[in-house]
């Protein structure tokens, strides 16, 4: 547990549970994605199917958070897009050692804090995915950058017909901008991190329904992973589910992220999902 300081007091932090496991799958020989979930820090990046070297290039990712993750103090912002830039550096020298390339997507929760109030900061590279459970809901808090998503999105009538491996983000790639989004901590909910091992073989009510009735993180993640084999289990498979238990800061809480701290696009382009809980930002790369 970390300590947090709002209004100049010293505050307990957030109570936390979390399990992560990894499947190499039913038809993959090596296992290209690569998890980190050690509080505070909880990633997974997929190493980029066809590519050489894509499991050094998702455990060269996930490396530039062991700093994070080693911490026994709050993190900020600063620090988690430091990690992040770290990532791209990483991947970048893996991929030059490279004939052909190599890349990965990369997603996750950090929790920093922000303003003295504990907030996870959310981060999306590609198609692995962020997924909010409070209560029965589920939320996809990240967007795929995927060439369906995007056709998909703009309404076009062929998107159906795109592959959805067809990655337009990801680290070692020429855009590898990262989407980042602040998320007030919140007691009771429930995250999911995910390759999109998981999410080709499930659909999003099949993830709510053992997210929902699932029991603790390690019984839930070990369920998703069974069903993801099951169903197929065409790639590599990761699942890492962080319950937030309690969070008696919650009085702190200002609701939302304001104030010159935002991760801000440098073009001033901001898309507010939700006022209340979700702020999204998509910087550029520097």
């Amino acid at each position: 547990m970390r300590e947090f300081h709002g209004s100049g007091l010293l505050t307990a932090g957030p109570v936390l549970e979390s399990a992560a496991h990894s499947h190499v799958g039913m038809h993959r020989r090596v296992n290209e994605d690569a998890v980190l979930a050690r509080e505070p820090v909880f990633v997974v990046a997929d190493g980029m199917g066809g590519h050489e070297a894509g499991d050094l290039a998702s455990a060269a990712a996930v490396a530039a958070f062991a700093a994070l993750a080693s911490s026994t103090r709050p993190l900020h912002r600063r620090e988690v897009e430091d990690a992040i830039e770290g990532a791209r550096r990483a991947v970048d020298e893996v991929s030059f050692r490279t004939e052909r390339g190599a890349g990965c997507t990369l997603s996750g929760v950090v929790l920093i804090e922000h303003e003295g109030v504990p907030h996870w900061y959310v981060v999306n590279i590609g198609d692995s995915r962020v997924y909010l459970h409070t209560g029965a809901d589920l939320r996809q808090l990240t967007v795929d950058h995927s060439l369906h998503a995007e056709l998909l999105a703009e309404g076009r009538a062929d998107a159906e017909l795109t592959p959805k491996n067809v990655i337009t983000r990801a680290l070692g790639s020429g855009d590898s901008r990262h989407d980042a989004w602040l998320l007030p901590v919140r007691a009771g909910t429930r995250l999911l991190v995910c390759s999109d091992g998981l999410t080709t073989e499930l659909e999003d009510e099949e993830l709510r329904a053992v997210l929902t009735v699932g029991g603790r993180p390690d019984s839930v993640a070990q369920e998703l992973l069974r069903r993801a084999c099951e169903a197929g289990g065409r790639d590599n498979i990761s699942v890492v589910v962080v319950d937030t238990i309690s969070a008696d800061f919650a009085a702190l809480d200002p609701g939302g992220v304001s104030g010159s701290d935002d991760p801000r696009d440098d073009s001033g382009d901001e898309d507010t999902v939700d006022e209340d809980t979700l702020e999204v930002t998509r910087p550029v790369r520097r």
